[in-house]
């Protein structure tokens, strides 16, 4: 009588060694050369146009480092802090941080690939992805909240699909605090919070989770991390809430449903919008990976319905990356073909308004400032700061003594810091945080030399007032400031008594 022999049954590998192997899998040079040319190509045209307001302001900022600002978190200014003490005054120097926070982005793609089952292949083609997508290389031409931002929401998902694969309590420890640090980042970060949490809810994947420690564990993380920032917010009559809500000219709400849809499909990329919604399906049909799918949801409407910036939900689109590339995997390759195709297209055309690649009297001649008005904040602000330092030494030796520079904004203001010389009496403005950096020191000022505040608003409150300059751009460019006018105003008493008049005009 025959005996069969049953074969013997073939181990299935733990997780850990399933991770481990997937790990050996990863394209870590074809990964890395995308981040590096991306990198090369930002670096490359970094030096242009010249400082953006915004930059001026952050470098500000990080010189009175502080646990919160009026209208971002504290990471930012503490970063430019960094670039400072390395680089000196460097705009390129400045602008290499958002470029290496791009570059991890596109890392980060290939690894949300990864994670989510996808092949080399596919993790190469989510890289491609990172590294053409527009948002990300129009937000690192410069330092600015954005492209950490970008960065915050990147590791999050990946940190999500990894505490949604295993549940430990450690993945989701990893969450809470990269969510602690994304709030430290940039606020609107919340809604992709709000959004994971309703994802555990609705979804019988996140409620299982929710019957865990992981998730509240990856709450309370968060909450400490960004305890510091919510102690200054109530010292400080929650002024970004009140700068958020319609506070200092800030407009809540201003953009449409249309022009928010139009700019979000162009910062996604036209040839990606396929294998996004791919993306998402794959998220969603997945039980895995639904919460995500009902967070990516919740951003893409939240933001519309509140009338957020494109910008704002932009970031999402590097889950999408991530999960669609893994659906593109199993397209044919005249489709996948198409994607990378349609990508190099929207950079051959829509590259100068992307990036500066265009000369600074190409850009002017071109009017590219008119498509993206960055352009426009970037040039002029050396010019404005020597009208101001001028007018500052046209004082008498004794009036200077007792003076200060007035801006009305941030921009203004950081201008005649960075460029005006160490000669410049105190420079002081109520444009947002600028106004909890004035000490009593500077308002023991008699004599002013303003800008950007009109006569109409100075003439009342000046003894003696007179025009002492114009503020011009060497490139031509009808930006804000270009043509407005710089006064000297003699005070009837010290910018104390004019503080509170000051501060109401914010």
């Amino acid at each position: 009588m025959a005996v069969a022999l049953a074969a013997p049954p073939v181990p299935r590998p733990d997780a850990g060694t399933a991770r481990a192997a997937s790990a050996a899998r990863f394209p870590l040079v074809a990964v890395l050369a995308l981040a590096a040319a991306k990198t090369a190509l930002q670096l490359s045209v970094a030096g242009r146009y010249g400082w953006h307001r915004d930059e001026l302001y952050y470098v500000d900022a990080g010189r009175h480092l502080d646990l919160g600002y009026v209208d971002f978190p504290p990471l930012t200014p503490l970063l430019s802090r960094v670039a400072t003490a390395v680089f000196g005054d460097s705009l390129v120097g400045l602008r290499s941080l958002s470029a290496l926070a791009g570059a991890a982005v596109v890392v980060v793609v290939a690894l949300l690939a990864r994670e989510l089952g996808g092949g080399r292949g596919a993790q190469v083609f989510a890289a491609f992805l990172g590294a053409t997508c527009p948002v990300l290389l129009g937000a690192d031409a410069m330092f600015q909240t954005v492209p950490f931002d970008q960065l915050s929401w990147a590791v999050l998902a990946l940190l999500s699909v990894r505490a949604l694969s295993d549940g430990s309590r450690a993945r989701w420890l990893a969450v809470g605090l990269a969510a602690g640090v994304a709030l430290q980042t940039k606020y609107t970060v919340a809604l992709l919070l709000v959004g994971l949490a309703a994802g555990l809810v609705v979804t019988a994947t996140g409620r299982r989770q929710l019957r865990t420690p992981g998730p509240w564990l990856a709450g309370a993380a968060a909450l400490v991390i960004v305890a510091p920032n919510l102690w200054w917010q109530a010292r400080h009559g929650w002024a970004s809430l009140d700068f958020f809500s319609g506070g200092e000219g800030y407009e809540p709400g201003e953009t449409g449903p249309g022009q928010y849809l139009g700019e979000l499909l162009l910062l996604v990329g036209p040839a990606f919008l396929l294998l996004s919604a791919a993306g998402w399906r794959l998220l969603a049909r997945d039980r895995r990976w639904s919460p995500l799918a009902v967070a990516a949801a919740v951003v893409l409407a939240g933001f519309l319905v509140t009338g957020g910036k494109s910008y704002y939900a932009a970031p999402i689109a590097f889950l999408l990356y991530g999960a669609g590339a893994v659906a593109a995997s199993r397209w044919r390759w005249p489709a996948r073909w198409s994607v990378v195709g349609g990508a190099l297209v929207t950079l051959l055309v829509a590259g100068p308004f992307i990036l500066p690649l265009a000369g600074e009297r190409s850009m002017v001649e071109r009017e590219l400032y008119e498509l993206r008005e960055d352009y426009a904040e970037q040039v002029g602000w050396p010019e404005l700061a020597a009208e101001v330092a001028g007018a500052v030494r046209a004082l008498p030796a004794a009036e200077r003594a007792s003076a200060a520079v007035l801006a009305s904004n941030y921009g203004e203001a950081g201008a005649v810091e960075r460029f005006g010389g160490d000669d410049m009496p105190p420079v002081v403005s109520a444009h947002v945080s600028h106004r909890f950096w004035v000490t009593d020191d500077d308002r023991t000022a008699r004599t002013l030399v303003v800008v950007g505040h009109p006569r109409s608003w100075l003439a009342p409150r000046c003894a003696d007032l007179a025009q002492v300059g114009t503020v011009t751009n060497d490139a031509g460019v009808p930006n804000e400031e270009a043509g407005g006018p710089v006064f000297r105003c003699r005070l009837p008493g010290t910018l104390a008594d004019l503080w509170p008049d000051v501060l109401a005009t914010r």
